[in-house]
């Protein structure tokens, strides 16, 4: 339309310096005119298209401050995670891992006498690895593996080799490790090695025809035995050098035999469940100023201030829901301890979550496990998927992430209001099509005013000039 409405505005301009028609700029006029009548329909239009790009921002912040809620609290619901522990040996023969949130504070005393030993033997001698050991026959060894319960298998070696028997034994996967040695001595220097695991009960014998020497006692290396400890004066025996379950959450390791009992010292650092329970105050107040901006009356110079006026089921149905989940018990209560209102949090008039530092002191120091017990279950490793109770602090995760999945009524209002803002540009497309034939019917109606206006001002032109001849030939 701004082409058409440039070229008639140019014939416009000379038709009116000529004194041609009514003198009027009927570019102008139509232009005018169509301008009048569009500007009420597209400012309506671009109104809305501001409203609802307004909304779909809104509903993308509250997402968004949903989902750092819940991050929060998934970072209080694993029990190992509550609490920063370290430990500490005082003697190299024993160390200790750092323990996780679960450990209990404490010192501990710690003799080692013996250590964990796996069986160790040897073969026969033999000249290579590809020595035949049974003229190219395949050969059964038969493995008894145990102490106090034994357990018997046969392991059937197809390749009569040294190689083949220990190919065959680790294949078996039986516990029972095999491998080739070549010891560099010339002649018959190479022997197979079977080691068990650690521990009286890795104890084990094998037999096999041809005989590789195993059962021989001057081809025995290393005798299985358990590991023999004092641990706060009780006398302990393990399998393993490993051992996990005397410090809960810890894994304490013996390296030697000791000269001295050895002190291990677990630390617990519980600042980082404070730390949490501080975060998740923050978060939901930052959460709340947001909603609170989107739900009250536009304000000038705040940004999406009054966005969600029109539409307060959403914003009530998000502050419902995650007030609702804060409050609730715990599916895990444990003593006293059944809620966040149990370790300091409660909300004030103005809809905030407020800490009292005091109450929370109090409930950790009189019923640690207990708050332990109501946040996580004490369970570790949570997920959104699992069937078994949880704590609270997972169940309020669930409930937050059902806010903004995509079935969620804030994914339906955001695909609605982008679907809205869709529609609206077809609108401004379909007015500025009806704006230009509104223009060309004004245009059109205009050219014929001047079309007759130009045949008015000829016939006046003509009795104009019919006059004066007449009053010419009177003056004669």
């Amino acid at each position: 339309m701004a082409e058409v409405a440039a070229t008639e505005s140019v014939t416009s301009q000379i038709m009116t310096t000529l004194g041609a028609g009514s003198g009027l700029d009927i570019t102008k006029l139509a232009t005018d005119l169509t301008s009048i009548e569009k500007a009420p329909k597209q400012a309506k239009i671009e109104a809305a298209v501001a409203a609802t790009e307004a909304k779909i921002s809104a509903y993308g912040l509250i997402s968004y401050q949903v989902s750092l809620l819940q991050t929060a609290f998934e970072a209080l619901n694993d029990a190992d995670e509550l609490a920063t522990n370290s430990a500490s040996s005082t003697d190299v023969a024993v160390s200790i891992s750092t323990p996780d949130g679960t450990a209990e504070a404490g010192s501990h005393t710690i003799d080692v006498t013996q250590l964990a030993l796996e069986q160790r033997v040897k073969s026969t001698e033999y000249s290579s690895s590809s020595s035949s050991l049974n003229a190219g026959s395949s050969f059964d060894l038969t493995f008894a593996v145990g102490a106090s319960s034994i357990t018997s298998t046969t392991v059937t070696v197809t390749t009569d080799t040294p190689a083949g028997v220990v190919s065959a034994i680790n294949a078996a996967d039986m516990g029972i490790t095999a491998s080739l040695i070549d010891t560099g001595i010339a002649g018959a220097n190479y022997r197979i090695v079977l080691s068990g695991a650690t521990g009286s009960e890795g104890a084990f014998s094998v037999s096999s025809t041809p005989d590789l020497g195993f059962a021989d006692a001057g081809n025995s290396l290393q005798s299985a035995q358990d590991a023999q400890l004092d641990f706060n004066g009780l006398t302990v025996t393990r399998s393993s050098n490993e051992v996990s379950d005397l410090i809960s959450g810890a894994t304490v390791t013996l390296n030697s035999v000791t000269s001295a009992a050895a002190r291990l010292t677990v630390s617990s650092d519980q600042s980082t469940l404070k730390t949490g329970i501080e975060n998740v105050v923050t978060v939901y107040n930052d959460f709340r100023d947001i909603m609170d901006t989107f739900i009250k009356a536009p304000q000038e110079d705040v940004e999406f201030s009054g966005a969600l006026v029109r539409d307060m089921a959403v914003a009530r149905h998000v502050m419902d829901q995650v007030r609702s989940a804060l409050f609730d018990d715990s599916s895990t209560a444990s003593g006293d301890i059944s809620g966040l209102r149990d370790i300091g949090i409660s909300i004030n008039q103005k809809g905030q979550l407020t800490f009292d530092e005091d109450d929370y002191a109090t409930a950790i120091a009189d019923s640690y496990d207990d708050v332990v017990m109501m946040l996580t279950a004490n369970t570790s490793d949570q997920n959104l998927y699992g069937t078994d109770a949880k704590g609270l602090a997972q169940d309020i995760a669930t409930t937050l992430e059902g806010l903004t999945d995509s079935e969620s009524l804030l994914a339906t209002r955001e695909t609605s209001a982008e679907e809205a803002l869709e529609s609206y540009a077809e609108q401004l497309e379909e007015l500025e099509t009806r704006m230009a034939a509104v223009y060309d019917r004004y245009l059109g109606q205009f050219a014929a005013m001047e079309t007759m206006m130009e045949r008015l001002n000829g016939t006046r032109d003509y009795l104009e000039g019919q006059l004066e001849s007449l009053s010419k030939a009177y003056d004669k």
